[in-house]
């Protein structure tokens, strides 16, 4: 205390005292400023995890009402009717509707429109009329490398993203992860995992000791752009020499599941299961990994998402970190010690998945979203097409004619063709 008494008798009778208290005064209204200014102006585009919760907004004022400008088979169930009213949310005063006329003739009443990918097309229709009071949501769980941004008008256009990113406004993951306390934990920018030491239930030993068929694909979608065909080329001819195979069903082969139930089969027969994506784009994790957890098959990955952000570790494989020589041992040596392959499984004794969660839907955290603070602040995608093509994804835009063979492909295909 004696020493600031001090310090201040020094600086008052300092002829530079009035110069100090003004730069100190200064300092101080200009942090006040810069304060104000990011809560008004507040353009946040840092990773939102997929859990993350809204504050409620006090001041409720009746229902949101959502266009959805075009049909979107996302929101609607099998025989054509909007999902939301089943998904039992906590705020479930939102009304999804593709009627334009539902408030009147004029759709700009509406709380917020939403547009799927469909949007992005160059002849595609927009809103002729926009109320400043609107908010405009892109969503689509469609790889960016297939639905690219490409026209100018997608710019300063959309207020929110609603996609599998997990740096979306609110995300729309294709599943989620539990842990044991029921908690969802997965997937997120930054997860905590918990690696569980005890052994894996009796049950799920009896399951895997009658596996007796190395590795599955299921595939409809030949030839894809993600050289995923190649690297499983390269994979066989490495298993060959161990004398193991990979069984590849779906419409690429021309070979069907066993009675027609894929998943049965799976968890009857295979120890891994090929969860290879079509398309490389950011925390593009579809619903191919289910394919593995669900019928207790270790899958093997193949994206350009960061698995750690999705998955448990030690409970899959990543194709993309290993050489094809390697990755066909790390399979036999599964298969040929038991110990190995029942290390995979821990998992279950910490996590369990789950897609299309009642009460914790998307479209709940969106509904959630729009009765929000959130929803009061006002900013739009400057650029848009850069978030979501990314910085070098502009080029998916260009006419065919600039490709070639090898050009085409959306990723470095090294890890595929320097194997041997």
């Amino acid at each position: 205390m004696a020493y600031f008494v001090a310090l201040w008798k020094l600086l008052y009778h300092s002829k530079y005292f009035v110069k100090y208290v003004t730069y100190a005064f200064l300092f101080l209204l200009l942090c006040i400023v810069l304060h104000l200014w990011s809560i008004r102006y507040n353009i946040d585009y840092s990773n939102i995890p997929s859990n993350r919760k809204y504050p409620y907004n006090n001041s409720y004022d009746g229902p949101k009402h959502i266009l959805v400008w075009q049909h979107y088979y996302m929101m609607t169930n099998r025989k054509g009717k909007q999902k939301f009213p089943d998904l039992q949310c906590k705020i479930n005063n939102c009304i999804f509707t593709e009627d334009k006329h539902l408030l009147g003739d004029d759709y700009s009443r509406f709380d917020a429109i939403l547009f799927s990918e469909s949007i992005l097309k160059k002849q595609a229709i927009r809103p002729e009329r926009r109320s400043l009071s609107q908010i405009y949501i892109f969503s689509t769980i469609e790889s960016a490398y297939y639905t690219p941004a490409c026209e100018l008008h997608n710019d300063n256009f959309f207020n929110w993203t609603f996609t599998y990113r997990l740096d979306s406004d609110i995300p729309w993951p294709y599943f989620i992860v539990r842990n044991a306390t029921r908690d969802i934990v997965a997937p997120s920018v930054q997860v905590n995992w918990t690696i569980s030491k005890s052994p894996i239930t009796k049950g799920i030993k009896q399951i895997l000791q009658h596996k007796t068929k190395a590795v599955a694909w299921l595939v409809s979608h030949c030839e894809a752009d993600s050289l995923r065909d190649d690297y499983v080329s390269r994979l066989q001819d490495h298993l060959y020499h161990y004398s193991l195979k990979i069984d590849v069903y779906g419409r690429c082969s021309g070979r069907t599941c066993d009675d027609g139930d894929c998943e049965e089969m799976f968890t009857r027969d295979y120890y891994f299961y090929l969860a290879f994506e079509n398309s490389f784009s950011v925390d593009y994790v579809s619903e191919k990994v289910l394919h593995g957890y669900n019928n207790y098959v270790v899958p093997i990955v193949y994206g350009g998402a960061n698995y750690t952000r999705f998955l448990p570790p030690g409970s899959y494989l990543n194709a993309r970190e290993l050489h094809p020589y390697n990755l066909a041992y790390l399979i036999h040596e599964a298969i040929k010690h038991p110990s190995k392959y029942k290390a995979y499984f821990k998992w279950t004794n910490s996590y369990t998945f789950d897609s299309d969660v009642i009460g914790h839907h998307p479209l709940c955290n969106l509904c959630e979203a729009l009765n929000s603070k959130k929803a009061k602040r006002r900013r739009t995608y400057k650029k848009f097409r850069i978030w979501w093509n990314g910085l070098n994804g502009m080029k998916w835009c260009l006419p065919q004619e600039y490709w070639n063979e090898t050009s085409i492909v959306n990723l470095d295909g090294k890890h595929i063709f320097d194997t041997y």
